[in-house]
C-alpha cells in the first residue's frame, strides 16, 4: 500500500482486501499457520515526516 492509496481513501478497501487473502489462505492451507489467522497491519491515525512543533505535537 502506497502512501497515495491511504491519502486517496483507499486504505481500508487495501485493508479489506489483505485479511480476505489471509482469510482464504488460512482456509486452505491452515498448516502454514502455527499460531492464529495472519490479520493485516492496522492502519495508522497519523503519520508525519515532520512533525509540526507549532501543535504542540513534539515528543
Amino acid at each position: 500500500m502506497t502512501p497515495a492509496d491511504v491519502h486517496n481513501g483507499y486504505g481500508g478497501v487495501i485493508t479489506n482486501a489483505r485479511a480476505n487473502v489471509f482469510s482464504r489462505a488460512y482456509r486452505d492451507h491452515p498448516e502454514r499457520f502455527v499460531n492464529k489467522i495472519p490479520e493485516p497491519p492496522k492502519l495508522a491515525k497519523s503519520v508525519w515526516i515532520n512533525r509540526p512543533e507549532e501543535l504542540g505535537l513534539t515528543g
